[in-house]
């Protein structure tokens, strides 16, 4: 009977709005005022309520046309009331967040995951709200940590998701991006956008032992962000650029050299080579100056022949056991 009686609402709803439509087509145009459309999105929103409460309150998707029609009632009323501006806009965003609301609300064991939709959908509520009144640059970075503060949450409510810790680190520093972009040049934030993403790889090294390979990612973004922060204070003149090329690759076989010093305990007996050839190279960008561009070519030849000599090279015959006998 329930499913027959919807049936019929929605068939009479479909017949009447598009013999409306059918009309206008035809020529009869007529002009609807704004008390007809803040009537008719509040009764919608009133329909779809009942059919809420009718169709039993764990059906709470019902609520998203529910609360959108109200807000669309509510924000033409304030256009009609003279006001102006961003905050009509709140309505309808907040609209959104109220059905994950009563989500978590009706099963708050099962919907954790609901809050965060409705936290963010709040939060921008909040973000829509001050736009007329702050910059974009702040508004820029409430939404970003808006959106990190929820995996923080998460993390705090469960020790055990580190992914979840990672992503409210990062989201939280990106933040700073746009307040950085009015009071710093593109270089300091080209050097912070380097830390923030060797960050997670350190967290992840210091997190668990095995990791160790989280290590080189992290040293080699957290070097070259060093190297646009010492450009940008040194105005890299001409002068300098040797010096920033051979701490880049100091830095780089820092990275190797901190993980041949694992070698108890880990698999990193190799590192030892990368990490002489980056201090070698280091030194000789330094002594050699500018030229030292030109002695890449061969330090890439000289590599390649010593592979393919290596690769030549016979291997020693395996020692074979004394026969028996």
């Amino acid at each position: 009977m329930k499913a027959k009686s919807f049936s019929i609402f929605w068939g009479l709803l479909l017949v009447l709005g598009g013999g409306l439509l059918l009309v206008r087509e035809l020529g009869y145009k007529w002009e609807l005022s704004s008390q007809f459309w803040i009537a008719a999105f509040a009764g919608a929103g009133a329909l779809f309520l009942v059919i809420y409460f009718l169709h039993g309150m764990q059906r709470w998707g019902w609520l998203f046309p529910a609360s959108i029609f109200a807000a669309l009632a509510l924000t033409i009323a304030l256009s009609e009331a003279g006001v102006h501006g961003s905050v009509t806009g709140a309505p309808i965003v907040a609209s959104v967040a109220l059905p994950f609301v009563v989500a978590f609300l009706l099963d708050t064991a099962k919907r954790g995951w609901a809050l965060i939709p409705a936290w963010v959908m709040a939060s921008l509520t909040l973000i829509v709200l001050l736009t007329d009144s702050v910059g974009d640059d702040v508004v820029g970075a409430l939404v970003i940590w808006s959106v990190a503060l929820p995996f923080l949450l998460a993390f705090l409510l469960n020790r055990r998701r580190s992914w979840a810790l990672i992503v409210a680190v990062v989201l939280g520093i990106s933040g700073l991006f746009p307040l950085m972009d009015s009071l710093a040049g593109e270089e300091a934030i080209g050097s912070l956008v380097m830390f923030v993403i060797a960050l997670p790889f350190f967290v992840v090294y210091f997190w668990s032992k095995p990791n160790w390979w989280a290590l080189i990612p992290a040293g080699f973004f957290t070097s070259i962000g060093l190297i646009v922060a010492l450009s940008m204070v040194m105005g890299m003149p001409k002068q300098s650029e040797p010096w920033l090329r051979g701490i880049l690759l100091l830095g780089w076989g820092i990275t190797f050299g901190v993980l041949w010093l694992r070698r108890a305990t880990q698999p990193t007996g190799w590192t030892k080579y990368p990490a002489v050839g980056l201090f070698v190279s280091a030194l000789l960008a330094v002594v050699l100056g500018v030229g030292a561009q030109n002695l890449w070519p061969v330090l890439i030849i000289a590599l390649g022949v010593w592979l393919l000599l290596n690769s030549l090279r016979g291997k020693p015959p395996v020692p074979q056991g004394k026969p028996e006998g």
